[in-house]
């Protein structure tokens, strides 16, 4: 899934999950509309069905009509803000993200649901929003966070996905648009569909279902608005789509190869995070020192002694 600006719909999703806690959630009836991104094969006017490349190609074909692959390989950092706007809701804000390497940190602030950060350094992840505070992210939702920060998924994909599935033929999004489905599976069995252009190959949407503390929720992204940015097409607009309402993020200022605050990366106030199932920071526990038992610290510890008494005359 080639996901130019992910990050930001990431962020966008998170300010999305915390808006639809809040709200009251009804199932979609039998034989209602399709939900958006939901597709359907185009029947074939022809008797035998053309040639259709195969994910991988598919992918690099992706690569090439964003900018190329050179170019990607030359990203060391990037810096961007975007604004958040829920439509209906009412509700705006703004994003900002610094990414290098794969390490990166999104924060987001929207008045009425607050700010929100996540990041990563290495192999943690780590989250921080008004609902769930701060703590560290594992198994799918991690990640989740750590493809999500990706400029390019059809450029980075095999850093996160061990397992990749293409279409027999083209589907029909809405407007009639012809789209390539390319399915990418992660180790922990997470999917994302990504979609591109049948003709350009530029990423048209994406669908995955977001996992959180909250539950887990499908979401469809859709890129719109591509600009060329120093040799790179990127989608300005993002708009996260989860049937009840929509959030859309608009890029503003991106940079490329541009100083970063790497300093946020790190997770902050370790201390104070929350690793599901674990009653203590991992961090302050030393896997090569077994635990000391209380009946050991105790013999451990010298009882004061006694000063003698000195003989009656």
């Amino acid at each position: 899934m080639p996901r130019p600006l992910r990050r930001l719909g990431r962020r966008a999703a998170l300010a999305l999950l915390l808006l639809v806690a809040c709200t009251e959630r009804t199932d979609v009836a039998p034989g209602a509309a399709p939900t958006p991104g939901e597709t359907k094969s185009v029947p074939s006017e022809a008797s035998a069905p053309p040639t259709v490349p195969g994910p991988e190609q598919l992918l690099a074909d992706a690569v090439e009509a964003m900018g190329g692959a050179a170019k990607f390989d030359g990203l060391t950092t990037f810096y961007s803000e975007a604004t958040l706007n829920t439509g209906a809701l009412g509700l705006t804000g703004t994003a900002k993200t610094w990414w290098r390497g794969g390490d990166f940190y999104n924060e987001s602030e929207m008045p009425g649901v607050g700010q929100m950060k996540i990041g990563r350094l290495a192999d943690k992840v780590w989250s921080h929003d008004p609902i769930s505070g701060l703590r560290a992210l594992t198994d799918k939702e991690a990640e989740q966070a750590m493809w999500s920060a990706s400029l390019c998924l059809a450029h980075d994909w095999r850093r996160y996905f061990t397992k990749v599935s293409g279409p027999k033929a083209p589907v029909a999004v809405d407007g009639g648009k012809q789209v390539y489905e390319i399915s990418l599976t992660s180790p922990l069995g997470d999917v994302v569909v990504l979609r591109l252009d049948a003709e350009t190959k530029l990423p048209v949407s994406q669908s995955f279902t977001q996992v959180s503390p909250l539950g887990s929720m499908p979401l469809t992204v859709h890129f719109k608005d591509y600009r060329e940015v120093e040799g790179l097409k990127i989608p300005f607009t993002q708009v996260l789509d989860a049937s009840l309402t929509q959030v859309t993020s608009t890029t503003v200022k991106i940079e490329f190869n541009a100083p970063v605050d790497e300093a946020k990366f790190a997770m902050p106030g370790s201390a104070e995070a929350v690793v599901p199932g674990m009653l203590v920071d991992a961090a302050k526990v030393d896997p090569t020192k077994a635990a000391e038992p209380e009946v050991a610290k105790q013999s451990a510890t010298p009882k004061p002694t006694k000063k003698p008494k000195k003989p009656k005359d």
